[in-house]
């Protein structure tokens, strides 16, 4: 099937790209040679002249479309499919807690009063990276509060990023400005950023391009703009603001404003790195400490060991920064562009030379291999040394270097792009099961400002609100009513997938722990609160067994069961109703007892029924203790096709080995054979 998938993708983004190229090229050969036609001499001459003439005119409108509006279209195409995408992989669970969960959290209780906080690590997220340029997108979820108004956001971010690039070219070559936005959208890289879930540094892309663009133009006060607002993004930011500093004091020899980025570019750096994130982390409990030098660990814990070894290994750093996977990295990133485009204009490429060689030196796979959200600086930076670079092709050659640009740009994406079609493209990630549906219908059963505790493919489902939390990372004393939402099958990390099946064993028979909801093997639980709303009985067997109340979970047509007192109780054919029996033992009985639930109609007639000693079978009476108190679940289901008619839910209780029926003694001191529950009505 890979394979398969493989094959589809060359050939389809094979065929766009020569398409696409062929189309273009064809529209002006036919712009510039259409022969001139004499007057009509007959009449097929004349419909021929006329036809030519609206050729003519169809081409010439959507070239000039094409060149004005090429960029634009492509940018909201982009937005849209890869919007569509992300919004399918959050539908399926597969979008994390750490790459989108904490940003959307925190982006919903900026709205509500607290600046950037997620509960996820019960603080502020700019004590990771600091990030604040994401607070000003806030007021948008005023207009769609949903979390997917983050994917949104996002897509909206590289496509501008995008249209920003290609303005670069447009001045000087109008006509290749589109195809040069073609191209970049083609850029697997591109595709790695946008479509691996949420990451702050894409909210400071546009702004980069934007400092990028200003630059190429000389307009020194928007590049000064777009580069400050670049910085809000994430502190990283600061080694290009430096570098376009360094560009300008020694290409340009423009010392003042070189003199003055390069300052603000490594003070703002130092600053952030050493201090105010230090400052942020402590005040929530952590080490004051820069926590991304976990990733160079190789050459030190402290910025002074890293100095040190540097300084005493500085061929070691080559060695490391040269190793097989970041020469692979470099053959990736770079094949797009056909290996030399971006060196076209050096100095500009230099910009990103030293970011480069810091995630080289990484320990973290992603970071040393480029990948996933790590190009989201680069990429505009070689973007933009590839347009201002574009001056040096010749004008009769600039056509043909479009067109490899193009080439290159769709080979890479039939390799590496994670897109539809692309080598690296996982329909699994997209493609919504009746089981998502399920889990997301699950989600809304906890009510909106409800403290909750899930597994980690849950918990991007549940973002706004104050009190989320990973499970096991828990805070006890953060909330006195909890939700915990639990699932037997799915990834428990970091906790163990038999440890949530363990607590679901305790806690489905223990009275303590409300079962708000439950489908197949997803149960909602909550610890606090008053209990839901149930049928007391009172009624007690051979003076040991108190029946104190049932409750009654109904299954609806999603699959979710959840509690009703409807009374009569209204059920069709094919649903299922389950049962909930509280026990309190009262002393040992001296005997084994099982328990029949069923349904009868009014003639008598069993419509359904569960027979099953207490706790399934795990809690026989022959254990039972005096004091003990659980809660004893019986699953029935109607039968398919059934009539309508009326009936009754009730309970008896039996010797397990002679079936003998044992009486119940109800509150008003009558002695029964079963206890009447709840009428029903069976319904079409």
């Amino acid at each position: 099937m890979a394979s398969t998938n493989r094959d589809c993708g060359s050939t389809c983004a094979s065929a766009l790209s020569f398409g696409l190229t062929g189309g273009y090229w064809g529209l002006i050969l036919v712009e510039q040679k259409l022969p001139v036609m004499n007057p009509g001499k007959t009449k097929w001459q004349s419909q021929h002249a006329h036809s030519v003439t609206v050729l003519h005119q169809i081409t010439t409108t959507v070239s000039s479309l094409w060149t004005k509006r090429g960029a634009l279209i492509l940018a909201c195409l982009y937005a849209g499919v890869c919007f569509g995408l992300l919004s399918a992989k959050h539908s399926t669970f597969n979008t994390r807690v750490y790459d989108f969960a904490r940003f959307s959290q925190a982006l919903w209780s900026t709205l509500h009063g607290r600046l950037l906080f997620s509960s996820l690590h019960y603080g502020s997220i700019l004590g990771n990276h600091f990030s604040p340029l994401i607070a000003l997108y806030a007021p948008l979820l005023l207009l769609w509060d949903n979390a997917r108004m983050l994917f949104l956001i996002q897509v909206v971010n590289v496509a501008a990023t995008v249209y920003i690039l290609q303005l670069i070219l447009k001045e000087s070559h109008p006509n290749l400005a589109p195809w040069f936005a073609l191209a970049a959208f083609l850029n697997p890289a591109l595709h790695d950023v946008t479509l691996f879930e949420v990451r702050r540094v894409t909210f400071g892309m546009p702004f980069l391009a934007l400092g990028l663009y200003a630059l190429a133009k000389k307009q020194r006060v928007l590049m000064l703009v777009g580069l400050c607002i670049a910085l809000l993004a994430k502190e990283s930011m600061g080694l290009f603001v430096f570098m376009i500093g360094f560009y300008l004091a020694v290409f340009e020899k423009d010392w003042r404003w070189g003199t003055g980025l390069m300052c603000l570019g490594a003070g703002w750096s130092l600053i952030i790195s050493l201090w105010v994130i230090p400052q942020i982390r402590s005040s929530g409990g952590d080490l004051t400490v820069y926590p991304q030098l976990y990733y160079y660990n190789n050459l030190g814990t402290t910025y002074g060991e890293i100095i040190h070894h540097i300084m005493r290994q500085p061929f070691d750093i080559l060695r490391l920064m040269f190793q097989p996977p970041q020469i692979k990295a470099l053959f990736r990133v770079l094949l797009p562009f056909g290996f030399i485009l971006p060196f076209l204009k050096p100095q500009w490429a230099l910009i990103c030379v030293p970011f480069v060689g810091l995630m080289f030196l990484s320990t973290d796979v992603d970071m040393y291999q480029l990948d996933k959200w790590y190009m989201a600086e680069v990429f505009p930076v070689l973007m933009a040394s590839t347009a201002v670079g574009w001056q040096r092709i010749p004008r009769h050659l600039a056509g043909k270097a479009m067109a490899g640009f193009i080439t290159c740009t769709a080979i890479s994406y039939v390799f590496f792009s994670p897109a539809p079609l692309g080598g690296r493209f996982e329909p699994a990630l997209y493609r919504v099961t009746p089981r998502n549906r399920l889990e997301e219908v699950m989600t809304r059963q906890v009510p909106d400002s409800a403290c909750v505790v899930a597994q980690k493919y849950y918990v991007p489902h549940l973002t706004h609100r104050m009190d989320l939390y990973h499970y096991p990372i828990v805070r006890e004393d953060a909330c006195t009513v909890t939700y915990y939402l639990f699932d037997r099958t799915n990834d428990a990390h970091p906790a163990d997938l038999r440890e949530i099946n363990a607590l679901i064993d305790q806690w489905l028979p223990d009275p303590a722990v409300v079962v708000e909801a439950a489908a197949q093997d997803i149960i909602l639980f909550r610890r606090g609160g008053e209990p839901l709303p149930a049928i007391e009985v009172g009624a007690v067997a051979e003076g040991t067994m108190h029946l104190a109340r049932v409750e009654l979970a109904v299954e609806n047509a999603d699959g979710i069961y959840t509690n009703t007192t409807a009374n009569p109780l209204p059920l069709h054919p094919g649903q299922g109703l389950r049962v909930y029996l509280y026990w309190d033992a009262l002393d040992a009985p001296g005997a084994e007892r099982s328990v029949s639930v069923r349904i009868m109609d009014t003639s008598g007639t069993l419509l359904a029924q569960h027979d099953s000693m207490p706790g399934g079978g795990s809690k026989p009476t022959s254990w039972w203790e005096r004091g003990w108190t659980f809660r004893d679940i019986y699953d029935l289901r109607m039968p398919d096709g059934l009539s309508a008619r009326a009936g009754s839910l009730e309970i008896v209780l039996y010797d397990t080995y002679t079936l003998e029926t044992v009486p119940f003694i109800s509150r008003s001191g009558n002695t029964d054979s079963s206890i009447f529950i709840r009428a029903v009505e069976m319904t079409q």
